[in-house]
């Protein structure tokens, strides 16, 4: 009796290390990902990851760049068919979705980017989707950048606490804690407007 072949591992290309790399932040964290975490999460070399990406930090760039699209293909998709007001709190609901739901690539896309250029160039549809809402509200041009990056601020400050565990046990009460701070945001941004 002969003895199994032995099963073939799955050769290895760039989008097969990525996306490995993106289970294991999404399971241990972004600081977690290191080469060898990689490596033992692909059963193959450290060494053979050096074919696909340059070293740990052009990983964990790609890492960024891949989450900020990903974001940005979530909010132009939930963009579709709103505008100002209605628009941003779309817009709002959409970013706190996707931070429960990948909080930890939420995590890394709100680190210093790594690689600007490609991270900003990702941003892109992200940026347009709240500058649209923003525009629709009425907004001159020359205050859209000031604006959209106040109610980021506003938004990102509620989604990372609670992804932080700090608000802890106040569940019940959350959803409309939030959407104080969405309406807060919305009529700064509408006043801001009307000025």
């Amino acid at each position: 009796m002969t003895a199994a072949p032995e099963a073939r591992r799955p050769r290895l290309d760039q989008e097969a290390v990525l996306q490995a790399a993106e289970i294991l932040v999404d399971r241990e964290g972004y600081d977690a990902l290191t080469m060898t975490s990689l490596a033992g999460e692909l059963d193959t070399r450290v060494s053979s990851l050096y074919n696909h990406v340059a070293n740990l930090e052009d990983l964990r760039a790609s890492i960024q760049v891949r989450a900020m699209r990903l974001l940005g293909d979530h909010v132009r998709r939930a963009a579709m068919g709103h505008a100002g007001a209605d628009g941003l709190r779309v817009l709002s609901h959409e970013l706190r979705s996707f931070a429960r739901a990948k909080p930890e690539r939420y995590a890394a896309i709100t680190r210093p980017p790594i690689d600007r250029e490609a991270f900003f160039a990702a941003a892109l549809e992200t940026i347009e989707a709240l500058a649209v809402m923003v525009r629709s509200a009425g907004l001159a041009e020359d205050r859209l950048l000031p604006t959209g990056m106040a109610v980021f601020a506003a938004l990102h400050g509620f989604v990372s606490l609670e992804a932080a565990g700090y608000f802890g046990d106040v569940e019940d009460d959350l959803d409309a804690v939030y959407e104080m701070v969405i309406r807060g945001a919305v009529t700064a941004a509408v006043l801001e407007a009307t000025h």
